[in-house]
Parts: structure tokens; C-alpha cells; sequence
């Protein structure tokens, strides 16, 4: 599990929720990230339109596929 910025969101609406984050491991391991993320130009603009696509299509599958709990 990843702990950021995004879990509170989670544990005061108690509404289920993905984080995609794009990010890369450097060659010594670390994590990093694009040099736009979280700042003012981490905006719709970026974000690449067959990648939005990609996650909507996914995310609709586990919602109307999902498996009964």
C-alpha cells in the first residue's frame, strides 16, 4: 500500500478509490517522479488522452464485472 496525500480522501468519505501515479525507479532504486507533479502545471493538459481512455476502460470493467463480495 502506498500512504500519500490521497488516502485521507479515503478514510473520510469511506469511498473506495484508486491512485494512479506515474513514476519511475532511477538506477538506484528511487522513486521518481515528473518534474510537473504537484505543482501548477500537473493538469489535464498532460495527461495523455489513449492513457485516460486506458484507465476509464479498466476502472468501468471492475465496476460492472466485479466479482460479488
Amino acid at each position: 500500500m502506498v500512504a500519500d496525500d490521497h488516502v485521507i480522501v479515503e478514510e473520510l468519505t469511506g469511498i473506495p478509490m484508486i491512485n494512479i501515479i506515474h513514476h519511475r525507479m532511477n538506477a538506484s532504486g528511487q522513486l521518481e517522479f515528473p518534474p510537473y507533479w504537484h505543482t501548477h502545471n500537473d493538469n489535464m493538459d498532460i495527461i495523455d488522452r489513449e492513457t485516460l481512455q486506458a484507465v476509464g476502460e479498466v476502472l468501468l470493467e471492475l465496476i460492472y464485472n466485479r466479482i460479488p463480495t
